[in-house]
């Protein structure tokens, strides 16, 4: 009889002990990330952290998209689930020591009512799960529906930080081309406004006006954008370093659905007047409305024609990992 010692390992099986320790884990899971008052966010009490995230999500356009998640990573589990029926379960107790440091980053962005510091421990305490229970392999497979998480959670703050630059870059951007191509305007703040034409006896702006907005910088698109550009290049991409580009693509490509977006309602505004092109942040017109799917249709256009050119050029591998 062969008397290798070999490390017994009960989450192989589904045993009592497993059953136990899969639901009090998810027990504890629910307690503290959904049952808690974990932290106050950007409100005058605790709330519990799905609490936080649900009324983001919302309350604010630019998150309306996170919802998706994890119904997106649900299907990427179902979408390799043959490749992932055939890893062992060989659960390591490793993960039990990562998901005690998990739980000791969740305290710590608990004493600082930082929301923030718990979606790192979410994140962490969902890998030391997969880990603990199912091994190092299966870890491995799940990394990017892991990491894919990262963008159920909102981050308001990004708002105030990024909008108001990405204003002011988009009205450089279209001043600059409406320029070029013989429509004179000026920049004011974040406002195209029309050059004053005395011969015609036009003050600036008098031609027409267009304010860019907050949902016209791009800071509405860029995250989901971001998001399909992840799950595209996962899916459709096979070496990493393509994921990488398509993925970074999404950037620019934001930025040039939101340029088109602002053009359209500028040329709108000459054509049909500002009561037909924009209406108000209120109440958007259709014309505006239209010019919300522009950016959308540009940009994932864009992305579908960086993966064309990727697989055009660069070989393929036997299997998409």
């Amino acid at each position: 009889m062969n008397s290798t010692a070999v490390a017994p390992d009960w989450r192989a099986s589904l045993g009592a002990p497993n059953i136990v320790a899969v639901l009090a884990t998810a027990g504890v899971a629910y307690a503290l990330f959904g049952w808690f008052p974990y932290a106050s966010g950007y409100g005058a009490t605790r709330a519990t952290m799905f609490a936080f995230m649900s009324w983001v999500w919302m309350n604010n356009p630019e998150w309306e998209h996170c919802w998706l998640v994890p119904l997106a990573v649900i299907g990427l589990i179902y979408y390799r689930r043959k490749a992932l029926s055939v890893i062992p379960v060989q659960g390591s107790w490793l993960g039990l020591a990562t998901l005690l440091g998990s739980l000791f980053l969740y305290w710590i962005g608990y004493l600082a009512d930082n929301i923030y510091i718990g979606y790192a421990s979410l994140l962490a305490f969902t890998g030391s799960v997969v880990l603990w229970f199912l091994g190092w392999r299966w870890l491995m497979a799940l990394a990017f529906p892991i990491a894919f998480l990262a963008f159920m959670f909102p981050l308001p703050f990004m708002d105030n930080f990024l909008a108001f630059p990405l204003r002011i870059f988009m009205s450089n951007v279209s001043v600059a081309f409406l320029n070029f191509i013989g429509l004179s305007c000026l920049q004011q703040g974040t406002a195209i406004v029309s050059a004053p034409d005395f011969a015609a006896g036009l003050a600036a702006g008098e031609r027409f006006a267009v304010d860019v907005a907050d949902p016209c910088s791009g800071i509405r698109s860029l995250f989901a954008l971001m998001m399909v550009s992840a799950l595209y290049g996962y899916i459709a991409m096979d070496k990493p370093w393509q994921k990488w580009v398509v993925f970074l693509a999404s950037i620019p490509l934001a930025v040039a659905g939101n340029f088109a977006r602002i053009i359209m309602l500028t040329l709108g505004t000459i054509a049909l007047g500002p009561e037909v092109a924009i209406g108000s942040l209120e109440k958007p017109t259709t014309f505006h409305m239209l010019s919300g799917f522009l950016v959308f249709a540009v940009a994932l256009g864009g992305m579908l024609g960086v993966g064309w050119l990727l697989q055009r050029f660069t070989p393929r591998t036997e299997s998409n990992p």
